[in-house]
């Protein structure tokens, strides 16, 4: 199972996610710009223990995931800092549009934690998640990757 880590860079901090082939959340969070260098090697090798203070979901235990196999950056005008520290670590990595990908992000959040019963009737387009959802925004990345890369045709490139 090839792990995907998707990363959603921002001016002051930037999302991570961890996503199966078939886009399942497996572990997410958000780290500050400034402590990227001493993070990003524990996040490029799986390292979730490392990772603990950032992590805002995580599906199932354990400290380590296998190193991602497809890393994901979105392509907006904040993604010089991680393609620096990616090519420095000689690590390759694919762009994806990374547009409207925070609102996507927000029912994916409702997904993980449906609202209470009184919130429930308030319509989900008016909903603000209660924490930044970079993280999620990461997410929606991986999964606009997967749904592209099943809607080419074969044999097209």
């Amino acid at each position: 199972m090839e792990i995907l880590l998707a990363l959603d860079p921002g001016k002051d901090k930037f999302g991570w996610a961890f996503v199966t082939p078939g886009g399942d959340l497996l572990a997410s969070g958000i780290i500050p710009c400034p402590h990227l260098e001493e993070l990003l090697d524990g996040l490029l090798a799986g390292d979730l223990g490392q990772l603990s203070q950032t992590i805002r979901e995580r599906r199932g235990s354990g400290e380590k995931l296998p190193p991602p196999g497809k890393i994901l950056l979105g392509s907006g005008t904040a993604r010089s800092l991680l393609e620096e520290a990616l090519a420095a670590r000689g690590r390759n990595f694919t762009l994806v549009d990374e547009a409207y990908t925070t609102l996507e992000a927000r029912p994916l959040f409702w997904k993980l934690h449906p609202p209470g019963f009184f919130a429930g009737w308030i319509p989900q387009s008016l909903r603000v998640p209660p924490r930044p959802i970079d993280d999620l925004a990461a997410w929606a990345l991986a999964l606009r990757f997967l749904r592209d890369a099943t809607e080419k045709p074969a044999g097209k490139g």
